[in-house]
């Protein structure tokens, strides 16, 4: 089982969800912790009637199982326990967060890959970088000359190159390596309108993505799978077929 922990302040529910969709194309067991203060989830994903009034479930979407309401890893094990279920069957487990207790809680400070995920937005930007700090601080607890491996995913406007400048000036004392290129996001209103779109369906829907959205997915993909590039985008072109084909 491999952990990725996706850490930030923006509100990236619907790019995850994308990610791991991919990464359940490929038939990899994938479940999604939604860790973040708002459960965004719980909201927007939609889940049995039966499950309702849960405080803490798994449901189904789309090829993803998506967690709601725990509080660490032992919840999550005792809670399929009971169902019957084996947590170690799961290949890749994603957990989403913008709170300090749930980094220290999923240790993310010793995820597979973990990505630091913004806007250009300046409260995005420092609240998140806050949180990188406080990761980086659990990982200096273990070992006082560890560096913290961060992958960034920014989603940018006019200002890509500014704020760029300004993330490297806010963590340039912190104990990050940053992996790669900077994965970049169009700001699009349309990319936001295919996401609001996908809370009302069992689907999610890629076809309608930018172009350079759907790329930065796809690259998030590759760095967390190892898959080759040819391999990610035909999945990719796979999961539009069926998103597609659901709708007939």
């Amino acid at each position: 089982m491999k952990s990725i922990g996706f850490v930030g302040q923006m509100d990236n529910n619907g790019i995850v969800l994308c990610i791991a969709r991919l990464i359940a194309a490929f038939g990899y067991k994938t479940l999604l912790i939604d860790a973040t203060n708002a459960q965004k989830t719980r909201y927007t994903v939609q889940r049995p009637i039966e499950m309702a009034k849960l405080e803490q479930y798994i449901t189904s979407y789309d090829s993803v199982e998506v967690a709601v309401g725990f509080n660490n890893m032992l919840e999550i094990k005792k809670y399929m326990l009971t169902n019957g279920e084996d947590f170690n069957d799961f290949e890749y487990v994603i957990i989403n967060t913008d709170r300090e207790e749930m980094c220290e809680e999923f240790d993310i400070k010793n995820a597979n890959k973990i990505f630091f995920t913004s806007t250009f937005d300046l409260y995005d930007l420092k609240r998140g970088v806050e949180l990188l700090k406080f990761v980086c601080a659990t990982k200096r607890r273990e070992d006082t000359s560890a560096e913290l491996n961060v992958n960034k995913i920014l989603m940018y406007t006019e200002i890509k190159s500014q704020g760029n400048v300004y993330i490297n000036t806010l963590t340039k004392d912190l104990p990050i390596n940053w992996e790669g290129e900077d994965i970049t996001l169009s700001y699009d209103e349309g990319d936001l309108s295919v996401f609001i779109q996908n809370q009302y369906g069992n689907k999610i829907e890629f076809r309608s993505i930018s172009r350079q959205t759907k790329e930065g997915i796809a690259e998030a993909v590759i760095r967390i799978t190892g898959e080759p590039k040819d391999r990610v985008q035909k999945a990719l072109k796979n999961v539009e077929k069926i998103s597609a084909f659901s709708k007939r």
